[in-house]
């Protein structure tokens, strides 16, 4: 999740995590008028369940900046953990991830968080879309519904929405040709607490979004294919994996002190198929 501004932040050393295997998933059943599903998610377990296993795995830790500036050292990093206070489903068909504040004397004694990555990989010619409300709009608070294939010589990671708590730089979509954030694309999108659906359909062509989709409607954002240097995403067999997240602290939250905790993001459902 490099985001708006990343240039000028150190790249990461790599997770702190195996990034989740491929686990091939055959198509799912659409109606006759409905598309080829690939993979979803309608977070419908119990109150209190985590994510299903099968479709994701909860990061048990923030991960590590190589020459990190000031905000990314990991005293300035709050904590990721895996217990079903900070990610669960609701019982009303919702995944929450929830970042609370507790004792300590850093941000990464103080605050926690959850991060999780799904298990199925998609490739060009998808289409991938998630309902999300972020009632984490705060100081400190870092959220995002992004895509990402953490391969450390080519990767690339799109960003459908993320937010910054850091008061400084502004909310949006954003395309990262390289992990190390020195080649990327950016919308600078308002982003608040209410619903919304966040839509990408990546074709040969290029990567497009769309808020809240209704048939007809123009993309807000393109990034046409090859626009940026290294650009991964036409690369054979070149596939991402979708994540939520709420990080806290970290150069995209900072100070989270004057913020209000607990926060949460919720996620009604995420859907990925043939486009």
């Amino acid at each position: 999740m490099m985001g708006l501004g990343a240039a000028v932040v150190a790249s990461p050393l790599g997770s702190a995590h195996a990034q989740p295997p491929a686990v091939p998933s055959e198509p799912l059943p659409a109606g006759d008028a409905g598309p080829l599903m690939l993979f979803q998610d309608e977070f419908d377990g119990p109150a209190g369940a985590p994510p299903d296993p099968a479709r994701w795995f909860i990061v048990p830790a923030r991960e590590t900046i190589r020459n990190p500036v000031e905000w990314d050292k990991p005293f300035n990093m709050g904590r990721y953990v895996t217990d079903q206070e900070h990610v669960f489903q609701d019982g009303n068909g919702n995944l929450v991830i929830r970042a609370t504040r507790g004792e300590g004397t850093t941000i990464q004694e103080k605050y926690a968080s959850a991060k999780i990555m799904g298990t199925w990989r998609g490739g060009i010619g998808t289409t991938w879309e998630a309902r999300v409300k972020l009632d984490c709009l705060t100081d400190g608070a870092w959220p995002a519904f992004w895509l990402v294939n953490e391969n450390p010589v080519r990767g690339g990671e799109v960003d459908l929405v993320e937010w910054y708590g850091n008061n400084d730089w502004p909310s949006g979509t954003t395309v990262h040709a390289r992990l190390d954030g020195t080649a990327f694309a950016t919308n600078r999108h308002p982003v608040d607490n209410a619903w919304h659906t966040w839509r990408m359909t990546w074709q040969p062509t290029g990567l497009y979004f769309w808020k809240d989709y209704q048939p007809g409607m123009e993309p807000f954002f393109t990034v046409p294919a090859n626009s940026i240097p290294d650009w991964p995403f036409n690369d054979p067999g070149f596939t991402m994996v979708p994540v939520f997240n709420i990080a806290v602290g970290g150069s995209g939250g900072r100070e989270p002190a004057a913020g209000t905790y607990p926060a949460e993001m919720r996620v009604d459902w995420i859907r990925v198929f043939a486009s």
